[in-house]
C-alpha cells in the first residue's frame, strides 16, 4: 500500500517525457518549404516601394492633372473645359449641365410668373433688361404668359472658352413646353393648353472663376439652327 504514490509519481514522469519527446518531434521537424518561404519574403520587401506623395512643381504645386480629366466628346470643347478646371478645381461639367438644367427651370418658371427679383443674380443686365421690357410689355396689354415645362428631351454642352479670369459655356436646350397667352379673364389669346411646343435654344452662361459667387450668370438666349 505505502508503494502505491511512488507508482503515481513514476507513471505522471513516463507520461511527461513522452510529451516533451512528441512536441520535440513537431516543433524540430522540417517541411521543406522553410527557404522558399525566407526567399519569398525577401522578395517581397525588395520590390516593395511606398506610394510616391502627390507630384509636385518646382515651385511646390502640385501637378496639372486636367490633362487626365475627360470633361467632353468634343476634342476642342474638352480643351476648353480643361482650362476652365485649371483656373478652378472644384468645377466638373457633369454637375454643371445638372445645375444648367435646373436655372433653365427656375428662370422660365419666375419670368413666366413676371417674378424678376430672384432672377437678379442669375441674369445679366441686358437679359434682366430684356424680360423686364417683355413683362411690361404684356402688362400694359393686360395678358399674362403662363408656361409649363413639360421636361428636358436634351441638354448638350456646345461651346466653351476661357477669357482670362472668366469662362463662358454655351448649352443647348431641348424642351417641350406648353405656352399659352391671356388675357386678365383667363381667356386664350394665343397657344392651345393641349398643344404641346418643341423649343430648341442655346442659353450662354458665364463665370467669374476668382469670385466666390457659385452662381453662373445667364448671358444669352437664341434659337438653335
Amino acid at each position: 500500500m505505502n508503494n502505491i504514490p511512488y507508482i503515481d509519481i513514476l507513471i505522471l514522469a513516463m507520461i511527461a517525457i513522452f510529451i516533451i519527446n512528441r512536441l520535440k518531434n513537431v516543433l524540430g521537424k522540417k517541411t521543406g518549404n522553410e527557404q522558399d518561404i525566407v526567399e519569398k519574403y525577401s522578395r517581397g520587401k525588395a520590390n516593395f516601394k511606398e506610394s510616391p506623395p502627390d507630384q509636385t512643381t518646382t515651385s511646390g504645386q502640385k501637378k496639372d492633372i486636367s490633362k487626365d480629366v475627360f470633361f467632353h466628346k468634343d476634342s476642342k470643347i474638352n480643351t476648353a473645359l480643361r482650362k476652365i478646371f485649371n483656373q478652378d478645381e472644384s468645377f466638373n461639367s457633369n454637375e454643371f449641365l445638372e445645375g444648367s438644367k435646373k436655372a433653365f427651370e427656375y428662370i422660365i418658371k419666375n419670368y413666366s410668373e413676371e417674378n424678376l427679383e430672384p432672377l437678379k443674380n442669375l441674369l445679366s443686365k441686358s437679359i434682366y433688361n430684356d424680360f423686364r421690357s417683355q413683362i411690361n410689355l404684356r402688362i400694359k396689354k393686360s395678358q399674362n404668359l403662363d408656361i409649363t415645362i413639360i421636361g428636358i428631351k436634351n441638354a448638350e454642352i456646345i461651346s466653351a472658352n476661357l477669357k482670362s479670369n472668366v469662362a463662358n459655356i454655351s448649352v443647348r436646350f431641348k424642351s417641350e413646353q406648353v405656352q399659352v397667352l391671356k388675357d386678365l379673364k383667363g381667356k386664350i389669346v394665343e397657344g392651345d393648353n393641349n398643344q404641346i411646343l418643341t423649343i430648341d435654344e442655346i442659353w450662354s452662361f458665364s463665370k467669374n472663376l476668382k469670385n466666390n459667387d457659385p452662381n453662373w450668370t445667364l448671358e444669352k438666349i437664341e434659337e438653335s439652327n
